[in-house]
């Protein structure tokens, strides 16, 4: 799976080619010169001009080496720092199919597969055919649910907030980043907010409408996850089915690729 920042550090390759030329160019003259004069002059140029590329071929591999295990450290500490706010997307997204099942058994949605927006629109239909006793039953039910997954999120978002220094002096968070964590922190607050004022049916769907539209595109903007809109859940689809997240992945790199072309 692509991530949004992986191997932070990379060698200055544009440094050592540099050197290494000028150097290699070096050597090469001060061969011929010496070659035709014999001198003491060219001789010990030509002499330093080797030692050079030797060391230069030496620091290279010593470089490779250390950034090899900087970037391993980097990325050890990616995954554990944001791997709870994935999860936690990754269960409210979800809960949209679960809700649906559940709300609606007479139409046994437990074998079906959608994605997540359009379980979303399912469970929303669904409701505006239900009679009012049974709807304020309904927002009742989604309203307790929902609010897990979010504050679930809002916690593993405080997590991250916490570990700032850590991620700034190990290069795995910069100015994208940043603005992607606080696209959800908003979302998030405003689905918080929604569900904590008793909301009206009116009240609920608007602003989940517009919640859900936000998220779609808030998810696809962060690599790690963009995958999230296009897997097809099943109702409590924990762990998720390696076929289909396979033709997820599959599906979400294909998009990037149409926007690239």
């Amino acid at each position: 799976m692509k991530k949004h920042i992986h191997n932070p550090y990379k060698v200055n390759w544009k440094m050592y080619g540099l050197i290494g030329g000028i150097s290699i160019l070096v050597m090469v003259a001060t061969v011929v010169q010496n070659n035709a004069t014999h001198d003491l002059i060219s001789d010990t140029i030509k002499n330093l001009a080797f030692g050079c590329v030797a060391s230069i071929l030496v620091a290279l591999l010593i470089e490779i080496g250390n950034i090899k295990e900087k970037n391993e450290k980097s990325n050890s500490i990616y995954d554990s720092v944001y791997c709870d706010l994935k999860y936690q997307i990754l269960w409210y997204v979800e809960t949209w199919a679960s809700l649906c099942a559940v709300a609606y058994k007479d139409k046994d949605y437990f074998k079906e597969r959608h994605t997540w927006t359009e379980w979303y629109t399912i469970t929303k239909n669904n409701f505006a055919e239900c009679d009012e006793p049974h709807q304020k039953q309904l927002i009742q039910f989604f309203t307790n649910q929902l609010i897990i997954g979010v504050e679930g999120i809002e916690q593993a978002l405080r997590q991250i907030d916490s570990q700032h220094y850590i991620l700034n002096i190990n290069e795995i968070y910069n100015a994208e980043l940043e603005k992607i964590l606080k696209d959800y922190r908003f979302e998030f607050d405003a689905a918080k907010m929604t569900l904590t004022t008793d909301p009206t049916k009116n009240d609920f769907w608007g602003a989940f409408d517009a919640i859900t539209q936000d998220l779609s595109r808030y998810i696809y903007n962060w690599v790690d996850i963009r995958y999230y809109n296009y897997y097809k859940f099943k109702p409590y689809d924990f762990p998720m089915d390696k076929t289909e997240l396979l033709r997820a992945i599959r599906e979400s790199e294909k998009a990037i690729d149409n926007i690239v072309q």
